[in-house]
């Protein structure tokens, strides 16, 4: 029996030799590979802004405007490098003139620093247009490639109003009872359309000497640098007077109400002048009548000189 029992016995302790080293490696720790600690980003990085976005120009026909926009430049990221340079450079999409300060920006540790962009809007600039602003900039580093970044901002331009008045003809002679009229031009000399409002100031004094007067229009919008045409009207007294020499004068009044839209009062005047002289019975020409008392004394003094002359020889 005792031979029996050996292979069962070798087979028994090899069980337990090869559990036993399982169980020991399991209880042997398990070395841990650990990861190295990331190593800085070298690359500087750039960042570009302009303060407020949108600015806008106040431009007259004779005098440009300008505008400053304030500007901030950001590096972050810059250990281990020694300096980074930002380059900076400003256009304008309309193409007006641009001043840029300072251009160049150093930076030994991360910073903001700030910088100015002054736009400058030449004069009678269109209130329709709209300049779009562009700040471009590099940060270099030494062995490094450069890093770009931009910034925008928009600029305006306010409207202006002007406008002048030309007539045709600002001085008309007629005859009491007569129909005449006058051509005004009204420009717009201002940056911008502008509808104006038409009327006869002294109207009411008009009215009382008994003349009427009709505008062809009352408001007209007008398109800048452009005019529009205005009829104006004179119906002079009819009643019967001596007529004597006398000036009219009529003051048209225009005013623009673009600008009464911002609380503002834009207005301006222009006199038109009518001359009436002589008298006027109605149904009776004054020039013929004129004439025809020069004629009678043409006749009477002719006459006069024949009978002088008659008495001459008589005596």
């Amino acid at each position: 029996m005792s031979g029996g029992r050996t292979p069962f016995k070798a087979t028994f302790l090899v069980a337990i030799f090869l559990a036993s080293g399982m169980f020991g490696f399991m209880l042997t720790p398990i070395p841990v590979v650990e990861e190295a600690e990331a190593a800085p980003n070298p690359i500087p990085l750039l960042s570009l802004s302009l303060y407020p976005n949108q600015l806008q120009a106040k431009v007259t026909q004779a005098q440009l405007g300008a505008v400053t926009f304030g500007g901030n430049a950001t590096v972050e990221k810059i250990q281990g490098i020694e300096r980074v340079t930002v380059n900076l450079q400003a256009v304008v999409s309309t193409g007006w003139p641009v001043v840029l300060s300072p251009q160049t920006i150093p930076f030994i540790n991360p910073d903001t620093k700030k910088f100015q962009v002054t736009v400058i809007v030449p004069p009678a600039t269109s209130s329709l247009l709209t300049g779009n602003v562009i700040v471009s900039g590099t940060a270099k580093a030494p062995g490094l490639a450069p890093i770009p970044s931009a910034a925008s901002a928009v600029v305006t331009v306010s409207q202006y109003f002007k406008l002048r008045i030309e007539a045709e003809a600002p001085l008309r002679q007629v005859k009491p009872g007569e129909l005449t009229y006058n051509v005004v031009n009204v420009y717009n000399d201002g940056n911008g359309q502008d509808t104006f409002e038409l009327e006869i100031e002294n109207n009411k004094d008009l009215v009382k000497k008994q003349f009427t007067v009709l505008l062809g229009s009352t408001d007209i919008t007008v398109q800048q640098t452009e005019y529009s045409v205005v009829r104006v009207t004179v119906q002079t007294p009819q009643k019967w007077t001596l007529y004597k020499k006398e000036m009219n004068t009529f003051i048209i009044k225009v005013t623009s109400s673009e600008a009464r839209a911002k609380n503002l009062l834009y207005t301006k005047t222009y006199p038109l002048f009518i001359y009436m002289k002589g008298y006027y019975i109605p149904g009776f020409d004054p020039f013929l009548a004129i004439m025809a008392f020069a004629f009678i004394a043409v006749i009477f003094k002719r006459r006069q000189d024949l009978e002088d002359e008659s008495l001459g020889r008589y005596f």
